[in-house]
């Protein structure tokens, strides 16, 4: 009986592998991930100071790093869709973080002005204390 369960969790590891490796290449076959995410990618590094901390075929992250603050955002492809995750880090305001999930067939301007006004709200939120 155990043998069944590991060859069927076995058997969903490599079609979720499988799978994951199709969607990159697909991507790839878009123009890579820049090409496809160049919009936001751009959007984030015009940022100051923000720099490309790590990157592969399937998700960036850019960072802003100073003494007192490290924001960070992550573009990811997931399965047919996009994840952008907000993360700060602050000495002053302390550790918080955001995430979004967009259909990749989404305009990415239509992201970015999600993204701004809800990142805006929250941070008039914290700002005010509430």
């Amino acid at each position: 009986m155990g043998y069944i369960v590991i060859a069927v969790i076995i058997f969903f590891i490599f079609l979720f592998f499988r799978n994951k490796q199709e969607e990159v290449q697909r991507v790839q076959s878009q123009g890579g991930f820049n090409l496809k995410y160049g919009v936001l990618i751009n959007h984030f590094l015009r940022i100051p100071k923000m720099k490309i901390e790590k990157k592969n075929r399937s998700s960036i992250t850019m960072a802003v790093k100073d003494p007192n603050v490290i924001t960070r955002f992550t573009v990811s492809h997931g399965f047919e869709d996009v994840s952008i995750y907000w993360q700060h880090i602050s000495t002053g305001f302390g550790n918080h973080s955001l995430n979004w999930k967009f259909p990749e067939s989404m305009p990415q301007v239509d992201m970015i002005n999600i993204i701004e006004q809800e990142l805006g709200a929250y941070e008039r939120k914290l700002i005010r204390g509430n």
